[in-house]
């Protein structure tokens, strides 16, 4: 995970500079302040003493750990509230099923077509971003998918369902990786390891309280002559819009006008990073044509549409699942539904502690990958409530392949080509994000069960595995060159 934070975002300011325009450019806060004379505490001076030097890093430690308790938490609130509307669905799905008419096969289509426009709309709005500035539009972004959400509550049937979903994919397209962007622009490269560690984080938690809020939320039905299904939509849009205008307002552009950072501080982590970004890299365009025609690229997206397949159809089915394993009613299942995404939240903990003192990046991911598909074969074929449980847990962990892949793509790509690649990877692999869902509730449809949909998400899981070993010459390449994790 840390070489994926680092590998992300080599390129970030690199990125920034072929879309500048006017208005970007009184954001770069690389412009904004005049350093042309490095002062003592940056540490920068040919003549640096011990002390200046021990000084320097103090000073440093400091202005990251400020940086880190103003932006980081605000952007874990985002990204809670992003994944708990993404989500919301797959607790509400039952109680919308007999109002709209929703057969399990319709079900899984609405939940999948969230990464259509997702998907589509990705790439633009990240080009938007960087031309209008990433505290505007991140704003932009969650009041736009907040009303969207809020909307949800009145749709009348499937149709209009689909509606809502692919214009929630398209109001959220961008999010993620416009947040890392904005952290990228106030830490240096080596501090955003743990930035990104504490963002990432973020996905199974909100996962697990989100199912326990939303399943609360549910005990609503019927006030002021609203569903309960309707209850979700309207709360959880309406905190994200607020989430939205909060970030606008506390949030700055940049290092020069962050209110959090005393004006020697500012001058001084505008300094480092401008000497965190002095690199030449290629143009834009011409770094995307040689990953578009890489066939690593292709290879990490493949592992990623299998690994996206299972993840998602975890997150929209797991209550239902858990529902007709435990025989629990709607409100219960959603509540069990925390679980395996506590499970989830220490397993990534533990992976990326691990593959920050190991640097075995691909044995942990091949690990991962085949776990999630031992977990589901288990769940799949169990019959004991429990075992089923313990399976879907297992399965949760794929949360944790995600950094894995993003640091194994990280070592393999540089520069601009290194934030081009892990984009490319990640849109391509929303594929998996329609199809999996969609495809397990035409089995559940048809079968009346879940076993065989886990059976396939099992299969997802041992594919991606099997194809994830053919990453180990590469890991094997780097250590014989002796690249160090990043």
């Amino acid at each position: 995970m840390a070489g994926a934070a680092r590998g992300f975002l080599r390129g970030r300011r690199v990125i920034h500079k072929p879309f500048r325009t006017a208005a970007t450019a009184q954001q770069d806060p690389l412009k904004e302040e005049d350093v042309s004379q490095p002062n003592a505490a940056s540490g920068n001076s040919a003549g640096n003493t011990g002390g200046e030097s021990a000084y320097a890093m103090a000073q440093e430690a400091r202005i990251v750990d400020k940086i880190i308790r103003a932006i980081v938490p605000l952007a874990i609130i985002g990204l809670f509230v992003s994944y708990i509307d993404r989500a919301s669905l797959a607790i509400a799905g039952p109680e919308m099923a007999g109002p709209l008419g929703l057969t399990p096969a319709l079900f899984g289509l609405s939940a999948g077509l969230f990464f259509i426009g997702y998907v589509l709309f990705e790439v633009p709005s990240n080009f938007a971003l960087r031309r209008v500035g990433a505290r505007i539009w991140l704003a932009r972004i969650m009041v736009t998918w907040g009303l969207v959400c809020l909307a949800t509550a009145w749709v009348g049937g499937p149709t209009s369902l689909y509606v809502m979903r692919f214009l929630l994919g398209v109001a959220e397209a961008g999010f993620y990786p416009g947040v890392l962007f904005y952290i990228s622009l106030f830490l240096p490269r080596k501090h955003l390891a743990r930035a990104f560690s504490m963002f990432q984080l973020g996905i199974p938690v909100s996962l697990a309280i989100g199912s326990i809020f939303t399943s609360t939320i549910l005990y609503m039905h019927g006030m002021l002559g609203v569903s309960g299904w309707q209850w979700v939509f309207i709360i959880e849009g309406a905190i994200t819009m607020i989430v939205g205008v909060i970030w606008y307002v506390v949030t700055s552009r940049g290092p020069a006008d962050a209110k959090f950072l005393e004006p020697s501080e500012k001058t001084a982590l505008i300094q480092m990073l401008r000497r965190d970004g002095e690199q030449t890299d290629e143009h834009g365009i011409a770094a995307f044509m040689e990953v578009l025609k890489s066939p690593r690229a292709w290879l990490f997206s493949i592992i990623f549409i299998f690994m996206m397949l299972g993840f998602y159809s975890v997150i929209y089915w797991l209550p239902q699942i858990i529902k007709h394993r435990m025989g629990l009613s709607n409100i219960d299942a959603g509540m069990m539904s925390a679980i395996p995404w506590v499970v989830s939240a220490i397993a990534l903990f533990v992976s990326s502690r691990y593959v920050s003192w190991s640097g075995r990046r691909v044995p942990a991911l091949i690990f991962v990958l085949a776990f999630c598909g031992v977990g589901m074969l288990i769940s799949s074929q169990a019959e004991s409530a429990f075992v089923a449980l313990v399976g879907l847990s297992m399965g949760a962990v794929i949360q944790s392949a995600v950094p894995l892949l993003y640091a194994v793509v990280s070592h393999e790509f540089n520069g601009t080509r290194n934030a081009i690649a892990l984009a490319f990877v990640n849109s391509v692999g929303g594929i998996g994000g329609f199809i999996g869902p969609y495809v397990l509730g035409l089995i559940r449809q048809s079968t009346g069960g879940d076993a065989q949909g886990l059976l396939v998400l099992s299969l997802s899981f041992f594919i991606a595995a099997l194809i994830a070993v053919s990453l180990l010459r590469l890991e094997r390449a780097h250590h014989a060159a002796g690249i160090t994790p990043a």
